[in-house]
């Protein structure tokens, strides 16, 4: 009998236990993380949904991914974000493709509770914050100085966006356009800033115009990761390497053979896992009510002590210092020992 009522003793703390157990997780905030991204299938977001993958297994109170569209088009990424309104999300993160055109969106997603940021808009109205790698102009004023310098700082030269609505794409120009007429009046812009939609195929076919247009052509510089590779192939197709050269934002993956070959000559960039995982902490951060400040660490190299500057629409953007340049003679560094590169 006594062992019987031990069994049963037993078994009922036992459940009492589990029950304990289940209504304690079930009562745990389990924080929903989404980014947005401007595209999927392309290698610089396939690098960010890393970050957003670590950040999530980092915190287990986080459920953290990423979505995009299969094309470049504010109106579907604007759908997406309605889509995660609708499912009642904590925090939506946003590579823009038309900050302006997500505004409506986000009002919506802040009347529900909602926190909205985003990367690679410092423009961005209704956010808590946006996130930068860097200072925008100052970027643009070393890509220019890198090129400068290949250059003899004299000679054409033509600058390219993905979008004429990209806030950071022609911020990077600015920056280029003011350190040239600063710094380097021999180096002349050839036409008003082009278009390639984040589209390698678009940026070599109007690469081919512009080399026919302007035979004394002697640099391209993108801003979309697209724009190097694709101008770097026209130039091979028409033998201009050593004559004309393809600088601007892409990865190593992406214009590594472009490096080997002479037609692109050096390539910029962040990391962007590291932006994806930084974006996170800061939403993460605002989430739990913590201040985020000039000094505050991230996480990620680069932005272990952002800067934080309110835009013209007194939205707090955050700055890192996270930019780094790849040229020939530094391609190996980003090479795994198989070969393979490492972005």
């Amino acid at each position: 009998m006594k062992k019987l009522f031990f069994v049963l003793l037993v078994l009922v703390l036992t459940v009492s236990f589990g029950l304990t157990v289940s209504a304690k997780d079930k009562g745990k905030k389990t924080y929903e993380i989404v980014m947005v991204v401007k595209l999927e299938g392309v290698a610089w977001f396939d690098n960010m949904r890393l970050g957003i993958e670590k950040f999530n297994k980092e915190f287990s109170d986080v459920n953290a991914y990423q979505i995009g569209a299969d094309t470049a088009d504010p109106a579907a990424q604007v759908a997406l974000v309605e889509d995660l309104i609708a499912k009642g999300v904590d925090a939506i993160l946003v590579v823009p493709n038309d900050p302006e055109s997500l505004v409506p969106a986000f009002k919506k997603a802040n009347k529900a509770g909602i926190l909205t940021f985003t990367h690679e808009a410092s423009n961005q109205k209704q956010v808590s914050f946006d996130i930068e790698a860097f200072d925008n102009i100052a970027y643009g004023r070393h890509m220019m100085d890198q090129m400068a310098q290949w250059m003899n700082k004299k000679g054409q030269w033509q600058p390219f966006v993905g979008h004429l609505t990209s806030t950071t794409h022609n911020e990077w120009v600015d920056g280029e356009q003011m350190e040239a007429k600063e710094k380097f009046p021999g180096i002349v812009q050839a036409t008003k800033r082009i278009e390639e939609k984040e589209n390698q195929q678009v940026a070599y076919e109007k690469s081919l115009e512009l080399l026919k247009t302007y035979p004394n052509l002697k640099a391209i510089m993108g801003s979309a990761m697209s724009t190097a590779p694709g101008a770097a192939q026209a130039i091979e197709e028409k033998g201009r390497i050593g004559k004309v050269g393809a600088f601007g934002t892409c990865l190593p993956s992406v214009a590594g053979d472009y490096l080997e070959s002479g037609a692109a000559i050096s390539i910029h960039f962040w990391v962007p896992a590291d932006a994806g995982y930084a974006t996170c902490m800061a939403a993460y951060k605002t989430l739990k009510g913590e201040e985020i400040k000039d000094g505050t660490n991230l996480g990620r190299p680069g932005y272990e002590n952002i800067t934080v500057k309110k835009n013209k629409s007194g939205v707090p953007v955050i700055y890192g210092q996270a930019w780094m340049d790849v040229t020939k003679e530094n391609l190996k560094d980003w090479k795994k020992p198989n070969g393979d590169y490492k972005l």
